[in-house]
């Protein structure tokens, strides 16, 4: 996770949030990250998506739907905002 996601994530803590870290950087980790993918539930939405990166994905999952797009150039008041809109 980049900075801002770590710093969010503390925030977070205890809340019904999960951040997912997915390391496309070697073939490895890229396999590594697609089978977290299938064991969380998300591998169609990792398929679209992977390996584009500089953004997380707020996912719903009960609704299995991606409710919203967090942009590496946004800060931390942002990403806060956003998420605590979706709990």
């Amino acid at each position: 996770m980049g900075p801002i996601a770590k710093e969010v994530a503390g925030s977070f803590d205890g809340k019904s949030v999960r951040f997912v870290n997915f390391d496309f950087t070697t073939d490895e980790t890229k396999a590594k990250a697609k089978a977290e993918a299938e064991a969380l539930g998300v591998a169609a939405t990792y398929a679209k998506y992977a390996p584009q990166t500089g953004f997380a994905l707020i996912y719903n999952t009960k609704t299995q739907k991606v409710v919203g797009k967090l942009s590496a150039d946004s800060d931390v008041a942002a990403w806060t905002a956003e998420l605590s809109k979706e709990l």
